[in-house]
């Protein structure tokens, strides 16, 4: 760096200007800011109020506000433990070493303290300070930015009493669906545009959607030359269309005379791509502009097909004239395809220019502000074209007489310009403490570039010059390996400073190496597949771990003079993946682990299984949202059990009675009552518990508590299902909350599987990094931000970055792969283990890059010699080299005492960890008789009948999780007959549940005053909604027709009971207090009820619980014929026979007590005896009618009849 850097001693350095403090990993950050914080506050003599400390994260600003109020109570403590403490001087520093050894600030502090005023007066003045540290002004960056706008309301020109609110797709998805309305609809050529490259508002808007709200971007806007280009285009079509046949001779007489290269013109190909140019001349289509044909296209430009030609070999002038017309069209396409990648950029920058105007708009009128906003809305206060931009500045910067502001390698050029122009620019004291070569959080929107403005910016630059956390040979063993180079971080100004320890030894016994480097392949010299390398390398490292625990439990190896502890150990990865490699490879060595991560819970699978769960409750006619649900976490559904339930009507319609109750009960008790029941019904959390899913049941109990807490704020159902899909949103945009980071608290005792990103600020005796010699692909984004010189930050379309801009961009992505290993690295304690090893990718791997050359060597330097070593030798070579680089370098470190590096080639003992704590204990469940309690609950008809008693002939056969419904419905029978459309009757139409599904739903629409055919746009509609086509409709139809004209009561037909008599899809929930199951069948068998034998015998094989509670359901149809006779109508799909004759009584009462249908009639004359004895009415008797819909057609078939008079219903309304 230009500027002289200096040892950060908080007693001393000037209060004053723009300070820049480097805190590298370990050197106790947190432990400085507090000291500073402390001094203003004894020695400055500041309110606490009047000092700004901003974070950016809630639990820091925790931790902070814990820590500095801390330190405080130190003072105090001190001061009030010795008495007359000025003159005591001895008794004062035998206090600080006795309480507080080795903190020589504090006895510095209280000496300075007690040389400026008086004891009781440094006492009263701190406990008015602690009892004013509620008042203390520690924020977060965006609690900041709120308070500037709440107490700066009329300077910041924004609404008083600003609400925070979440930041929700919707917010942003109708802007973008207006911009395409007025833009895009109005537009043909852009119309055309979208739709050629299957554009939407959605897909736009997600490319887009990471850069709104960044008012720093500069946007590249390349001119837009489509219609010119189509023009050229167009011309050169048509003078290739009548000339076609002639090039086509002639292309094929230079292939097969032996002119034209095999290698390049193989004939399938050009065979392809004549077809594809004759298609298009026919259809009067432009030519294919796919990558493949611009290929073949290009080996006939008239500056590339001479290279393509065989040797000695040569085209005639005309024949080369003829195919260099092609190579023309060629570019002609290439130029086209190339403006319509410009149109479609501008299209998207317009885009995003559209959104953050429409934003702005919203925001006049509007309270509510996302955490986005209210940085925003600072930012555009301070600027200089608001004339109240200096009046706010110099209010804000008198508000507080010091700014610390932590974290700073995290910040963006809206968040530093925001403090410049109150701070810097108005002279106040600012302090930014933070590590450049800690910022790795770049995909969340950091900006490594506006911190190193800043530190240009700084007129004073200090340094944390003591590692706390590691012993002097690992702190120096990882020093050396980034000393290897003077640009290690490979930008410019962020360098590596060496810090001393205060550690001289490891707290390991015996002490181990410091550094250990494991090269992966043995003794090899021919690469291997990387995929079989990361498998290596977590069996090696399980086995290493396996090893050290063995150790520790034969009292071999000691961490603090205790056995080292599997939670002492930590395993550093990048990703899931890799985590999970390790996990199971620590499992297979009985080793239990935990992978961690700073990762939201709103991130988790278990968050969009709820999410899909509650969307199915709300609408519990979308299936697609159940099945979504079933094959997640919660309830594990593989594709046989999914594929079980699609073709059971009767499984699903028992999911969607479930739903249906939920959502009643939800209405009423609220989310988390709701989940309980569900729970307990569908065995949720059994189901995890015996899957061994410990994390999966944590995150559940996490968004349960979650969903409750807002559920407490008055949310309906439909909002809260809209704040949990916010929170997703948010998650997946790494906005989440602090307070919705996994919970991780019964982990402690596990190895630790952590990703790099969610270990910063974390520490663990034991580190092992195994994966840090994988480049890994880097990820092609249709987007990039590039920092230039004059410090802006251009944003630009990928296929708009030229060599200088890839350059740039593979030396940044390098920097920030150098940044995330030294965060790596920097985690151990006492041992790093690292793993190296070659693969294709290795000249941009960090430590090749940092072994490799001399110090001052770039990366594309490193880059041209790995390459030079691929061709000369190929992978063997470059292996070879990246070895001999680590063993160069560990050669070098044993000659230096400072440092402790082992380089070894062996593969690690390969053990399963035995604890000599811990013996296998062999357990056995326990006979714990059922409980016997009750409790209201919730069920229904589908609910109870799921719970039968097979006969002992049934029992392999039986499927208990199928409700009684259409569940005898074989995969093989849902499959439609090839049969002439003329020959179609409802007896083919398709079974299974989307079809019942479907015909509930015409019936629930339909008007039976009207004949079908009067209402066949409808059916039609219902029909292809659910997926089946128009050729249904007459059988459809005529099955409707005969619904609607069957006599169900003496010779009443539907048709002819009026509207006002009757009322579809009657809801009901029934409170039973002894809905016994021994009176059931008991009441069930009594002879003169009329039911037959089949449903009789049926009742005597139910089984379910005692109901005490609640039952509900809807009834298809309840009427009043003209007789006055209550009729309860439902409506059945049921395959029974291939035509209307099998529809017969017998056939239908086997069907009626299979399925246990008579339970659900006398259940729903329960329903309707109550509503009529509610209202002060008679019991009626009530004509139960089940409608059989395929064997319908105008006489007795298919109706199945059960009356039940009035005293028999007494019985239980």
């Amino acid at each position: 760096m230009s500027h002289s850097v200096h040892a950060f001693a908080p007693l001393s350095i000037p209060i004053q200007g723009t300070n820049l403090i480097e805190a590298s990993a370990g050197t106790g950050k947190t432990y400085g800011i507090a000291a500073l914080f402390t001094r203003l506050i004894v020695l400055e003599k500041m309110p606490v109020d009047k000092v700004l400390v901003v974070t950016f994260t809630k639990a820091a600003t925790a931790e902070l506000k814990t820590r500095l109020r801390a330190r405080l109570d130190e003072v105090l403590q001190a001061l009030e433990s010795v008495a007359n403490a000025a003159e005591d001087s001895d008794g004062l520093n035998q206090y600080c070493e006795r309480e507080h050894p080795g903190d020589v600030f504090l006895k510095g502090l209280l000496q300075q303290a007690l040389a400026q005023e008086s004891q009781a007066r440094l006492i009263v003045r701190l406990k008015a300070a602690i009892g004013d540290f509620d008042n203390a002004s520690i924020y977060t960056i965006h609690g900041f930015c709120q308070r500037v706008l709440r107490d700066f309301a009329f300077l910041c020109q924004t609404q008083f009493d600003v609400e925070l609110a979440d930041d929700s797709r919707e917010r942003l998805l109708v802007p973008a669906q207006d911009f395409w309305r007025e833009r895009i609809s109005n537009d043909p050529m852009a119309a055309e545009l979208v739709f050629r490259h299957r554009e939407t508002p959605q897909t736009m808007l997600a490319e887009i959607r990471p850069f709104v709200s960044r008012p720093y971007l500069v946007f590249r806007r390349p001119e837009n030359g489509l219609a010119a280009a189509r023009t050229d285009l167009q011309q050169a079509w048509e003078n290739i269309q009548g000339r076609l046949k002639n090039i086509e001779e002639a292309f094929w007489q230079a292939f097969d005379g032996g002119i034209l290269s095999g290698t390049f013109f193989k004939k399938p190909s050009y065979q392809s791509l004549f077809a594809a140019l004759w298609h298009a001349a026919e259809t009067g289509r432009l030519p294919p502009s796919d990558a493949d044909s611009l290929k073949r296209l290009e080996n006939l430009r008239a500056d590339v097909l001479p290279k393509k030609l065989k040797k000695k070999q040569s085209l005639s002038s005309q024949t080369e004239a003829e195919l260099h017309g092609l190579g023309l069209l060629g570019e002609k396409l290439q130029a086209a395809a190339d403006e319509e990648e410009n149109a479609l950029t501008l299209l998207k920058l317009d885009l995003l220019d559209h959104i953050n105007q429409a934003l702005a708009e919203q925001k006049k009128s509007r309270r509510e502000r996302t955490f986005d906003d209210l940085l925003l809305d600072v930012f555009n206060a301070l600027q200089p074209a608001n004339p109240h931009a200096q009046a706010l500045a110099e209010a804000v910067a008198a508000t507080w007489q010091v700014a610390l502001i932590d974290e700073f390698q995290d910040t963006d050029p809206l968040q530093y310009q925001i403090f410049s122009e109150i701070f810097i620019r108005q002279n106040k004291p600012l302090f930014l403490v933070g590590d450049p070569k800690q910022a790795i959080y770049s995909f969340r929107g950091a900006d490594i570039y506006a911190y190193l403005q800043a530190a240009e910016d700084a007129q004073q630059h200090y340094t944390l010059a003591t590692n706390f956390r590691s012993h002097a040979k690992l702190i120096n063993g990882i020093g050396a390996l980034f000393q290897c180079k003077n640009r290690p971080f490979v930008l410019e100004n962020i360098d590596y400073n060496p810090v001393g320890a205060v550690r001289e030894e490891s707290r390991l016994s015996p002490s181990r190496p410091a550094v250990q480097v494991r090269w992966l392949h043995g003794n090899e010299t021919e690469p291997l597949d990387k995929d079989v390398l990361r498998k290596r390398a977590a069996e090696y490292c399980a086995d290493e771990i396996a090893f050290a625990l063995n150790e520790a439990a034969k009292g071999r190896l000691n961490f603090k003079e205790r056995p080292l502890e599997s939670g002492d150990i930590a395993v550093l990865v990048r990703t899931h993946n890799e985590g999970s490699m390790i996990a199971q490879a620590l499992k297979s060595r009985r080793i239990q682990s935990v992978l961690l991560h700073r990762e939201s819970v709103f991130e988790s699978p278990e968050a969009q299984g709820l999410a899909a769960l509650l969307d199915f409750w709300l609408n519990p006619r979308r299936t697609e949202s159940l099945r979504f649900a079933l094959s997640g976490v919660l309830f594990g559904y593989d594709a046989d059990a999914l594929y079980a339930l699609n073709q059971s009507e009767a499984g699903l319609l028992a999911w969607i009675d479930s739903a249906e109750r939920a959502a009643q009960l939800w209405q009423q008790k609220g989310i988390y009552t709701t989940m309980q029941h569900f729970s307990a019904e569908h065995g949720i959390e059994i189901r995890l518990l015996s899957d061994g899913n410990g994390r999966s049941l944590t995150n559940y109990h996490q968004l349960l508590e979650r969903l409750s807490e807002e559920n407490e704020q008055s949310h309906s159902p439909a909002s809260l299902h809209q704040w949990l899909l916010a929170q997703i949103n948010l998650a997946e945009n790494g906005k989440a909350g602090d307070n919705n980071v996994l919970r991780l608290e019964s982990d402690e005792a596990l190895v630790k599987i952590v990703t790099m990103h969610a270990a910063k600020g974390l520490q663990y005796p034991l580190v092992y990094c195994p994966f840090v010699w994988d480049a890994q692909d880097n990820k092609a984004h249709d987007w990039q931000i590039l920092h230039r010189d004059g410090g802006e930050s251009e944003l630009l379309a990928e296929h708009q970055l030229d060599d200088d801009d890839h350059t740039q961009l593979a030396d940044e992505e390098m920097a920030e792969r150098l940044r995330l290993l030294y965060v790596a690295l920097t985690r151990a304690e006492e041992q790093l283990s690292i793993y190296a090893a070659y693969c294709q990718d290795t000249d941009d791997n960090t430590f090749a890059y940092l072994l490799e050359g001399h110090a001052d060597s770039t990366r594309e330097a490193v880059k041209a010699a790995y390459e030079g070593e691929r061709k000369a030798g190929k992978g063997a070579a470059e292996m070879a080299m990246l070895k001999n680089n680590w063993a160069r370098f560990i050669n070098k470190q044993a000659e230096n005492e400072n440092t402790d590096f082992v380089f070894t080639e062996d593969t690690p003992p390969s053990a399963a960890y035995h604890s000599a704590k811990q013996t296998e204990v062999q357990y056995q469940a326990a006979d714990i008789p059922p409980r016997g309690f009750e409790y209201i609950r919730h069920t229904s008809f589908t609910g109870l009948s799921r719970h039968v008693k097979a006969h002992d002939s049934e029992r392999e056969e039986l499927q208990p999780s199928l409700d009684a419904a259409e569940s005898h419905i074989r995969p093989s029978e849902n499959v439609v007959e090839k049969i002439d459309h003329d020959e179609l009757s409802i007896h083919h139409f398709p079974r299974g549940t989307n079809a019942g599904l479907c015909l509930h739903d015409m019936l629930e629409n339909l008007d039976f005053q009207r004949s079908a055919a009067e209402q066949s746009e409808q059916i039609l509609e219902t029909l292809t909604r659910h997926g089946f086509e128009e050729k249904w409709l007459p059988a459809v139809m005529t099955m409707l027709d005969c619904c609607r004209e069957t006599p169900i009561s003496g010779k009443d037909t539907l048709s002819d009971i009026q509207p006002s008599e009757r009322l579809p899809e009657m809801g009901f929930t029934l409170y039973m207090q002894d809905f016994n199951l021994a009176a059931l069948r008991a009441w069930f068998a009594q002879p003169h009820l009329g039911l037959p034998p089949e449903c009789i015998e049926a009742a005597q094989r139910l089984d379910f619980q005692d109901v005490q509670g609640y039952l509900n359901g809807f009834i298809d149809m309840t009427c009043i014929a003209s007789d006055g006779q209550v009729c309860v109508i439902d409506y059945k799909s049921n395959y029974l026979g291939a035509n209307a004759a099998a529809y017969t009584p017998q056939a239908m009462n086997e069907a009626m007590g299979e399925h246990h249908y008579y339970l659900q009639a006398l259940i729903y004359a329960i329903a309707v005896g109550r509503y009529f004895k509610l209202r002060g009415l008679a019991l009626p008797q009530i004509a139960v009618r089940y409608l059989f819909l395929r064997g319908m057609n105008g006489t007795e078939n298919g109706i199945w009849s059960w009356d039940i008079d009035a005293e028999d219903l007494a019985d239980w309304v």
